[in-house]
């Protein structure tokens, strides 16, 4: 992999690293905040007015800060403020998914280039090595569809379904040994990948851009083909001891029977999920949706029941974290209030009345894309809350 986005402090001299260090906080808190001016850097950074002068004249020399001129007063004469070249650097996003590949590359002011790109996926039908082969290619392609300069590309998110640990290793999909998929990425792409569970990162993106923006305590249930579960408590994403909380399509739910994918019995999965209800109407969701919404009688007693056995699950999490807020996000999103009513039915059933009173239940707005946005803020998330990360976009 490319080193030139590690930090290796000690090949730093002292001075040169304190200021790359300054720097490199001077570009976090521009990225996080937005237009700010000297006095706000300084106080940010605790650092004097002529260093932050000089660095910030370097930065801008170096195509990374953009003099914006005097910005806005609240009173008495107006500042003088700076922001991030929003073409400074990118991020690659990468959301594979069991049905779609998104790819997407994001400037730093969290905008897609030119929208988000899908194709298709064949995760479930071909080989790791066939697989990884295919990402490559639609990766090197939505590169040429967007005429980016790949060497501004410093870092990668990746979102995948099934068992993924803190360290990057998938136990679900492209199951590799050491390196792991983290660091075949890393090979295959020259950069710095981060990799997470699909419904941790759309838990992000709902934390930061979505319905549950800033809300302490939110549950995120991500439907697709098979379903999940990312945790916001007290404002942090809970990922659990070794990472991989959130198993939520894998509890137990009573009086179901079928048999679950994953050896066990009346699995919240088996009725609710995605691939639950195209087996039972033998056709795609979309066109169950659709069908729906047309006011077949059959599609909408399918997704009423598969809301209803949601809503059930959904209480009992409501009993154990008491949260503020339960988004519903993933491909489900599609069907609205087909899904919500019979969820929202079931939670006022089942929990109790005072807490479910607290917790507001939404469906995601953010639509079938808050995971691959939650790539972007993964990476985020541990270049500016991370203090043991290595990398830095600077």
């Amino acid at each position: 992999m490319n080193d030139s986005n590690t930090i290796n402090k000690g090949s730093l001299p002292g001075l040169k690293e304190k200021r790359y260090l300054q720097k490199k906080a001077i570009i976090g808190f521009l990225y996080r905040m937005g237009e700010l001016s000297k006095p706000e850097i300084c106080r940010l950074t605790n650092v004097t007015t002529p260093t932050v002068s000089r660095m910030i004249e370097e930065l801008i020399d170096e195509g990374w800060v953009i003099d914006r001129g005097c910005g806005n007063s609240i009173g008495g004469k107006r500042p003088h403020v700076f922001s991030l070249n929003p073409d400074a650097a990118y991020i690659l996003g990468v959301d594979i998914g069991r049905e779609y590949l998104r790819v997407a590359i994001f400037n730093l002011k969290n905008e897609p280039i030119e929208g988000i790109l899908e194709y298709s996926s064949i995760l479930e039908e071909q080989d790791d090595e066939a697989t990884l082969r295919y990402v490559r290619e639609k990766i090197d392609e939505t590169i040429g569809r967007l005429n980016v300069d790949r060497a501004k590309i410093k870092m990668a998110g990746f979102a995948l379904p099934g068992l993924i640990d803190r360290e990057g290793t998938s136990y679900t999909y492209l199951t590799y040994e050491q390196p792991g998929i983290k660091g075949i990425l890393e090979e295959m792409l020259q950069i710095p990948v981060f990799i997470d569970n699909d419904s941790n990162v759309m838990t992000m993106a709902e934390h930061t851009f979505g319905v549950a923006k800033d809300v302490n305590n939110v549950l995120c249930v991500s439907v697709n083909e098979c379903i999940g579960l990312g945790m916001i408590l007290n404002s942090k994403l809970y990922r659990g001891g070794i990472g991989m909380a959130g198993e939520f399509g894998h509890i137990r739910i009573s009086g179901l029977e079928a048999s679950c994918h994953c050896g066990k019995i009346g699995c919240l999965e088996t009725v609710s999920s995605g691939r639950a209800i195209e087996n039972v109407a033998g056709k795609p969701l979309q066109e169950i949706i659709e069908a729906a919404r047309k006011d077949d009688i059959s599609a909408i007693d399918l997704l009423h029941r598969a809301g209803e056995k949601l809503g059930e699950g959904i209480a009992t999490m409501i009993h154990l974290f008491n949260p503020d807020m339960v988004v519903i996000g993933g491909e489900i999103v599609q069907a609205g209030d087909l899904m919500l009513v019979p969820v929202q039915q079931a939670i006022n059933k089942y929990a109790l009345a005072r807490m479910r009173g607290h917790c507001e239940l939404k469906m995601s707005n953010l639509g079938v894309y808050s995971a691959i946005l939650g790539t972007l803020m993964m990476v985020m998330e541990h270049l500016y809350d991370d203090t043991e990360c290595e990398y830095s976009l600077y």
